[in-house]
């Protein structure tokens, strides 16, 4: 891997880049990079993002999601993890509200 270094062009596979990746700064750009596209398509993986044992994982996350959808859901970077775990699944929650709903059968809504 280290002789791929600056030879991607040349035929080397790179590492998974954007959230996929093992490194955490990949992650991290991937956030910024999704709150500076307002790329509301990132929301499930930020969402997961939450979760990382990275507090600035976790920060810039939160922020990314506050920024797309303007809720924070109560969900503190810095809290302790059981409340950090009910925040999350309230952003689970609200991923699912969102959904697009099918028609009801008959029309009705």
């Amino acid at each position: 891997m280290a002789a791929c270094v600056g030879l991607v062009g040349a035929g080397c596979s790179s590492p998974a880049r954007g959230f996929a990746s093992p490194d955490p700064g990949a992650r991290l750009d991937a956030a910024v990079d999704a709150a500076a596209r307002k790329d509301r398509s990132s929301i499930p993986e930020l969402i997961k993002l939450l979760e990382s044992d990275d507090p600035a994982a976790r920060l810039v996350a939160i922020n990314t999601l506050h920024r797309l959808t303007g809720t924070t859901n109560g969900y503190d970077h810095a809290a302790p993890e059981p409340e950090r775990r009910a925040a999350v699944d309230r952003w689970v929650d609200w991923q699912a509200e969102q959904a697009p709903r099918p028609p009801s059968p008959g029309g009705a809504p």
